[in-house]
């Protein structure tokens, strides 16, 4: 019995779990920093767009108020600007490599999830 119990202790101490070279050279690699500062710039981006979102519902709204239906024009608007919203959230959640506009294509206005 002791035996078994002998083969049951695991010898960790000779073992090594962060690889400290591997560590620093992750750490140090340009890319991710640059990436950094993408995901910081988009994220103002994405925070002055709720300005132009409170902007296209107000104008939506005084549509509805005056005419009593919705406005296509604006509707169209509102689901490219929705779109672009959610490019941004992609790239900031590494849902997506490809920076949003504009360096890739401003997204559609097409009623389509993204």
């Amino acid at each position: 019995m002791a035996e078994k119990e002998e083969e049951k202790v695991i010898d960790v101490g000779n073992e090594e779990f962060i690889d400290s070279e591997e560590w620093k050279d992750n750490f140090l690699k340009q890319g991710k920093w640059i990436r950094l500062f993408w995901m910081l710039a988009f994220s103002f981006v994405y925070y002055i767009s709720m300005t132009v979102l409170w902007l296209i519902v107000f104008l939506q709204f005084l549509f509805v108020l005056i005419t009593d239906k919705r406005s296509e024009n604006i509707s169209k608007v509102s689901i490219g600007f929705r779109n672009y919203m959610v490019q941004i959230i992609n790239y900031l959640t590494y849902h997506t490599g490809e920076k949003p506009f504009p360096f890739s294509e401003f997204p559609n206005s097409e009623n389509e999830e993204s």
